[in-house]
C-alpha cells in the first residue's frame, strides 16, 4: 500500500510539467500539503498585436490535504472552505473565462457518508451571470485503506492523473 507522504510527492511532481508547484500552502488559516497552479492565455489578434479582437483566460488551483482519517463534518467543513476561502485566489479580469479550484484529499480512510458527500457535492459560482466568466469546484479523495478515487461529477477529469499515481 502507498504511503500517504510518497503518494502526495508523486502527485506533486506530475503536475510540476504544466503546473507551478508549491510543497505546503496556507490561506486564510488553513494549511494545505500542497498546490498546483496553472495559468492559460489564449488571443485572437488581426495583422498585429496590437489589434486584438479577443482573450479567454483558464486558470486551475489544486489544494492537496493529508489526513489520517476524512470524516463528513471535516469534508464540510473543507467544501465550505473551498466555496468561501479559496474564492480568493481568482483573479478576475475583463478576459478571465474559468477558474477550476480543485481540492484533492488523500487519507489514510474514510467515512462512508464523506465519499457519499464527495459524489454529491456541486458548486459552480457565476461572475456577473456568466459574463466575467465562472468557476467550478473539482473535488477528490483518495482513500488508501481501499485505493479508491472518489470525485464528484466535475472532479472526473483529475482521475486520469490520480490514478496513474496510485497504481
Amino acid at each position: 500500500m502507498v504511503q500517504r507522504q510518497e503518494l502526495l510527492e508523486r502527485l506533486l511532481a506530475a503536475h510540476e510539467g504544466y503546473f507551478d508547484v508549491e510543497d505546503t500552502f496556507e490561506l486564510a488559516g488553513q494549511t494545505f500539503q500542497g498546490r498546483a497552479q496553472f495559468h492559460s492565455e489564449s488571443m485572437q489578434y488581426v495583422l498585429s498585436k496590437k489589434a486584438k479582437i479577443w482573450g479567454a483566460n483558464i486558470h486551475e488551483h489544486v489544494l492537496f490535504r493529508s489526513l489520517e482519517h476524512l470524516d463528513t463534518t471535516t469534508l464540510e467543513e473543507l467544501i465550505a472552505f473551498m466555496k468561501t476561502e479559496a474564492l480568493s485566489l481568482i483573479e478576475l479580469n475583463s478576459e478571465h473565462m474559468t477558474t477550476f479550484l480543485s481540492l484533492v484529499i488523500v487519507a489514510e480512510s474514510a467515512d462512508t457518508n464523506a465519499k457519499e458527500l464527495v459524489r454529491k457535492t456541486k458548486f459552480r459560482k457565476n461572475f456577473s451571470f456568466g459574463l466575467k466568466g465562472w468557476t467550478d469546484l473539482r473535488l477528490a479523495l483518495i482513500d488508501l485503506s481501499d485505493s479508491s478515487i472518489t470525485t464528484n461529477p466535475q472532479g472526473k477529469e483529475l482521475i486520469n492523473t490520480l490514478e496513474a499515481n496510485l497504481f
